[in-house]
């Protein structure tokens, strides 16, 4: 049981003995209320005044019975409080009812399951681009010595399997979830689990074996990622072509907010225009890679491609490039 629970359950053990003890008295004694509950405080506190004392054998009786069991409440309840103060559990309540009140005011935010390796390269990308994001690990000390490093950090210490602690990083309101966790199975599970609660959820989440991305994809994940299949690509692809790779690290690393990003066309006005015609490049200064439509996909699009509402382009540039864009396509 956690310590301020203790806490909790010591204060109402004391106020309840206090109580019944205060009836006790008026029904042997013949006090009215406060008289009554008045020599039970005086008496549970040891300071006995002696100003009213009972008469009858029950009476007194009960004040031996409860002198014990109300010593002993407070004994108890005196030394969880400063087994709360001196081991820094009011220190770790505070920082839980902080951490709550943050996530109560996430929106549109992220949820890491899993706060390993990958969840941490997850996290910092994340944190780059200014996207705000919770985290969920069951390793309690890991978390602990996260914030320790980052204050700034919201994270929960639970499984991320459970519903409930799902609800509790906001699920409902969240925008997107990243399973990073070690199991596959749990992947699996926590996929199910986030499409249940919000079907709109947009899931990526991590395979190792590459048997499991067909499960993870059936479980309702929108992309699966096996890490090693990715890594040995990338590999390879520096391996065969090692210049041109160099290259484009390079213009990444040398514009660190350059992105690739995917839209929707929705702005009536690009209805059956041209990229030319429409005026992209002129206005955002983005870059289409592609354009998506329906299930095919034209890569490096001329001038005179034709673009149309619902249309699904890539488009690479700046952070404040492809927010230009994203407005402009959106109609906003």
């Amino acid at each position: 049981m956690e310590t301020y629970k203790k806490i909790e359950l010591g204060i109402f053990v004391i106020i309840l003995i206090i109580l019944i003890e205060s009836v006790i008295l008026m029904t042997v004694e013949g006090w009215d209320f406060f008289t009554a509950f008045y020599v039970a405080v005086v008496t549970i506190s040891t300071v006995g005044y002696g100003d009213y004392t009972p008469k009858t054998f029950i009476g007194k009786l009960s004040i031996i019975i409860y002198i014990f069991a109300g010593v002993g409440a407070v004994a108890y309840t005196m030394g969880t409080i400063a087994e709360f103060i001196i081991e820094g559990h009011f220190k770790k309540y505070y920082r839980s009812k902080k951490m709550s009140d943050k996530l109560k005011k996430l929106k549109n935010h992220y949820i890491i399951c899993g706060y390993g390796r990958l969840g941490r390269v997850v996290a910092d990308e994340l944190k780059k681009s200014g996207i705000p994001f919770v985290v969920i690990d069951k390793d309690e000390k890991l978390l602990q010595e996260a914030i320790e490093k980052d204050p700034s950090l919201i994270c929960i210490v639970g499984d991320a399997t459970s519903d409930d602690i799902l609800k509790k990083a906001g699920i409902d309101r969240a925008k997107g979830l990243i399973s990073v966790v070690t199991s596959d199975a749990e992947n699996v599970f926590i996929t199910l689990s986030a499409k249940k609660l919000n079907p709109n959820i947009y899931i990526v989440a991590k395979a190792d074996d590459q048997s499991t991305l067909d499960k993870l994809i059936k479980a309702g994940a929108d992309r699966a990622v096996c890490p090693y299949i990715v890594g040995g690509l990338e590999i390879a692809k520096i391996a065969i072509n090692p210049d041109v790779v160099e290259f484009i690290h390079s213009l990444v690393a040398s514009q660190e907010d350059i992105e690739i990003r995917r839209f929707v066309i929705k702005n009536y006005e690009l209805d059956n225009k041209s990229i030319k015609d429409s005026k992209i490049r002129e206005k955002t200064g983005a870059t289409i890679l592609a354009i998506k439509k329906g299930n095919k996909m034209i890569t490096s699009p001329t001038p005179n491609t034709i673009i149309n509402v619902g249309d699904i382009i890539y488009a690479f540039g700046t952070k404040e490039q492809l927010e230009k864009l994203r407005k402009y396509v959106e109609g906003v």
